[in-house]
């Protein structure tokens, strides 16, 4: 989790949880949040958190008791305050480990939309029309996938050069063997079989850091092909595992090659 996010996010917890150090007893299964619903509660209350410090909105709810604010949130989602007091303490007492894990995907979650409302503001009129990307632009595991590659199939018939990019990011805790981007040009031989014509592959590091990947490769031919591959691909292994990263900024675009203006023969 990034330093900018954990001390809102413990100061959060213990003002709506009041979490006290007293008892690990595991509640009730009609008492403890699911994992994916705690991650949507914590997400919407950190939000709520910010637009609190909204000069409009602090000055219509300012009064009001920040906590009943807070507990507004949790009851949007369908729970009590109980219902998270009893899952918090739970959590920071015997699932410590796991609550952290909890508090990545919030993370996650969190880094997403700010992505996204800068690409907003700073991507220019019209950007997108030129993405012959097919996908989704964002994507977020193990939310999206736990196990599966994310496979992409996307025909192009212009000759020149291709260029992916996205920005992916692998997290420490990630159980996924060898990730990587792998990518290929696919198309059909006389017989009707496949052929691929493999671009550099980019392997890909666990280190919690974004990485900027772009690859690019020269399309020679005019005719219907096929870019296929997978934009988070991994070796195949057994046993209970999942995959834990955000890939953001996704885009396949055309560079067409401008021939070079003819020399005059004097």
């Amino acid at each position: 989790m990034t330093g900018r996010w954990i001390a809102p996010f413990l100061l959060l917890a213990l003002a709506v949880t009041g979490c006290r150090p007293d008892t690990a007893t595991k509640p009730g299964r009609e008492m403890l949040i699911p994992d994916d619903d705690l991650v949507a509660v914590l997400t919407d209350t950190y939000l709520a958190g910010g637009i609190l410090e909204v000069p409009g909105v602090r000055a219509e709810w300012g009064e009001r008791d920040s906590i009943r604010n807070y507990i507004d949130v949790i009851e949007s989602h369908g729970y009590s305050h109980q219902q998270m007091e009893a899952t918090m303490q739970y959590y920071f007492i015997a699932k410590p480990k796991k609550l952290a894990k909890i508090y990545d995907r919030v993370t996650g979650n969190l880094l997403e939309l700010e992505v996204l409302v800068q690409s907003q503001d700073d991507a220019p009129p019209g950007d997108n029309s030129e993405n012959l990307w097919m996908g989704k632009y964002t994507y977020s595991l193990p939310e999206d996938f736990t196990k599966d590659p994310i496979w992409f199939d996307i025909p192009v018939d212009m000759p020149g050069t291709y260029v992916l990019k996205a920005d992916i990011q692998i997290f420490s805790d990630d159980r996924s063997l060898d990730p990587r981007v792998t990518v290929f040009f696919s198309s059909l031989d006389s017989l009707g079989a496949e052929v691929r014509d493999y671009w550099d592959e980019v392997k890909l590091t666990k280190d919690g850091k974004v990485n900027s990947v772009e690859i690019r490769k020269k399309l020679e031919s005019g005719k219907m092909v096929h870019i296929k591959g997978w934009l988070l691909n991994h070796t195949s292994q057994q046993g209970v595992w999942e995959k834990h990263s955000r890939i953001r900024n996704v885009s396949l675009r055309f560079e067409e090659e401008i021939p070079a203006p003819e020399q005059k023969v004097e």
